[in-house]
């Protein structure tokens, strides 16, 4: 019974994260960069051509185009969502995978250890 639940589990987050992918693969893209209002090379080359009053300077700059770009707060939770999302999915999907080959590995030598002892 616990190998059906261990196999069943991994199918199951398996097919959670083929389900997402093709969902995000169908949805259209947030950004293309097309309209990009800062440049980070000309921001290197001049920047005393951007307003830099305020005391974040270029950053403002940046997080107000993201802003309007994904309508997220938070900067990097937009990056590692909105812009690499197939990226994180692809991670959490690594980590999940090892953890639960540690797992099934570890109880399996388990097991072995207390059926020797039984003898």
């Amino acid at each position: 019974m616990k190998k059906f639940l261990t196999w069943f589990s991994l199918l199951a987050v398996l097919a959670a994260c083929v389900y997402a992918g093709v969902a995000m693969a169908a949805m259209p893209r947030t950004y293309d960069g097309s309209q990009a209002a800062v440049s980070v090379y000309e921001l290197q080359q001049d920047p005393s051509s951007y307003d830099d009053s305020t005391a974040d300077g270029a950053a403002a700059a940046i997080v107000q185009q993201n802003l309007e770009k994904s309508h997220a707060v938070n900067d990097v939770t937009s990056i590692v969502f909105d812009f690499r999302g197939y990226d994180t999915m692809g991670e959490a999907f690594i980590l999940i995978t090892a953890v639960a080959g540690s797992t099934v590995i570890l109880f399996t030598k388990k097991a072995k250890k207390e059926e020797k002892t039984d003898e």
